[in-house]
């Protein structure tokens, strides 16, 4: 049976990988903040201080800290979905604290999606999006096959320092250089549309969206540093296809 110490111990270490995943995922600095606070208020404990930025969380429960270092983020809707779905029920009283974490870490292990089904998902969007730019039913073909081409290498810089830096860089030269080489080998129209439609999943709307929110909701901090990384990120993607046409008109793939 666990001492009062233990438990409590758990409770934080329960409201710590919650918020932590939550951020990993893509979560709002106050949402994050604020399921923290509901969980901890359903598990019974008191003098709860939560603190999050975009790469760390910290948690003071009477006179108790705990500070968590976040090194992936990424935005899974999903995820979060089930994350608030824990702590509204933990908050509810529905689940105490060994059930709660039993969840949170069955969330944590969850593999996801497949590789297949993000390469299909990926260069449908990718086609939806040229044909919404004035592409033809070419271009449409030719930012679906771009498309999973890219989502394909997507797994090589998972796991790199700088993954999601580079593989938006690569993604944007991929894009502009097979769209430029496959028109000078097949006229299928609208080259530009191809190769917008290519990149808009690679852009960062949503993270964006999330800065605005967190700067509208006072967390200036949050919001500056994230918008500094979505500004970050599509500079890549542009660099990418600055890159990319350059090599296309120097291989000679950029037809005249």
């Amino acid at each position: 049976m666990q001492t009062l110490d233990q438990k409590e111990k758990q409770n934080i270490r329960i409201i710590c990988l919650a918020a932590q995943m939550m951020l990993e995922n893509g979560g709002e600095t106050y949402r994050v903040e604020e399921t923290a606070m509901r969980m901890a208020g359903g598990l019974g404990l008191e003098d709860v201080n939560v603190v999050a930025f975009p790469t760390s969380i910290f948690v003071n429960v009477d006179g108790r800290s705990r500070i968590r270092r976040i090194t992936r983020r990424g935005t899974n809707t999903s995820r979060l979905a089930r994350i608030n779905d824990v702590s509204r029920r933990v908050e509810h009283g529905e689940l105490n604290a060994d059930e709660a974490e039993t969840a949170l870490n069955a969330i944590a292990n969850d593999p996801g999606w497949r590789l297949s089904t993000l390469i299909v998902a990926y260069g449908v969007s990718a086609a939806s999006f040229a044909l919404l730019f004035g592409g033809t039913p070419g271009s449409l073909l030719a930012a679906l096959a771009v498309g999973m081409l890219v989502q394909a290498v997507q797994p090589l810089f998972a796991h790199m320092a700088m993954g999601t830096l580079l593989f938006n860089f690569c993604g944007g030269f991929l894009t502009a250089l097979l769209c430029q080489i496959a028109s000078h080998v097949v006229s299928y129209g609208n080259v530009n549309a191809a190769i917008i439609g290519g990149i808009m999943p690679l852009l960062t709307g949503l993270l964006m969206t999330t800065a605005v929110r967190d700067t509208m909701y006072g967390d200036l901090i949050s919001g500056i540093a994230r918008a500094l990384e979505a500004l970050l990120l599509a500079a890549c993607v542009a660099l990418g296809v600055y890159v990319g046409l350059k090599t296309a008109i120097m291989t000679g793939g950029l037809p005249l």
